[in-house]
């Protein structure tokens, strides 16, 4: 199932309120600038703050306690 299919038929699930919520967030969304953000091993090593090991064990750390949506 391709995004377009599932955002169909979650849609459709939702009652005409939450619909018309869902419509006006999407507007706003569309008008919205994509955020970019830099892969934190280029920023390291840009400034040399952090070696490869250091990395791994940050996002390590990041991976085991973020939950996932």
């Amino acid at each position: 199932m391709n995004i377009t299919d599932e955002l169909i038929e979650q849609l459709n699930k939702l009652n005409e309120a939450q619909q018309q919520r869902l419509l006006n967030f999407a507007r706003i969304l569309a008008k919205t600038p994509a955020i970019k953000g830099e892969p934190g091993a280029s920023i390291a090593a840009a400034t040399g703050f952090f070696d490869a090991d250091s990395l791994d064990e940050m996002e390590a750390a990041l991976n085991a306690g973020c939950e996932v949506w």
